[in-house]
């Protein structure tokens, strides 16, 4: 049995966004929470991009949210990206933008594997999503947005 654990860390008139927890794990949980302690201007500046696209069913826009391969989505500060992708959970309205990872944009090879990690974590999601004892668990934080 696989459990995963949505997150909630911003619910818009459009779309929750939520992070990804598979097995034990909340990678972009844990780079937001980092980031907020490293770098609390950059944590503020890109909670402010995660509100902007959940108030829309479909958002993209070169500066803010855009496509960047095969379904993945980046939340885009200069310096700073949020992997993520849309699905639809049966009985969870709104639907969901699920963050998957964060990273620097260090250089092209650095952000090239965070891409890659989102693509296999939303593989991973998808083919557990698929398996009738996958239990789904949404988590509420105090502070949601």
């Amino acid at each position: 049995m696989v459990e995963i654990t949505l997150t909630s860390i911003h619910l818009g008139s459009a779309r929750r966004v939520v992070t990804l927890g598979l097995d034990g794990r909340d990678l972009a949980y844990e780079f937001l929470t980092t980031l907020r302690k490293s770098n609390p201007r950059g944590a503020e500046s890109l909670i402010t991009r995660i509100q902007t696209v959940a108030e829309h069913d479909r958002f993209e826009n070169e500066f803010t949210f855009r496509s960047v391969r095969d379904g993945i989505f980046e939340f885009k500060r200069p310096g700073l990206r949020l992997y993520a992708f849309y699905d639809e959970v049966e009985g969870l309205d709104p639907q969901l933008i699920i963050a998957t990872n964060g990273g620097t944009k260090n250089n092209k090879k650095e952000q090239q594997a965070d891409i890659a990690r989102a693509q296999s974590l939303r593989n991973r999601y998808l083919a557990a999503k698929k398996v009738s004892t996958t239990r789904f668990r949404l988590k509420l934080l105090d502070h949601e947005n």
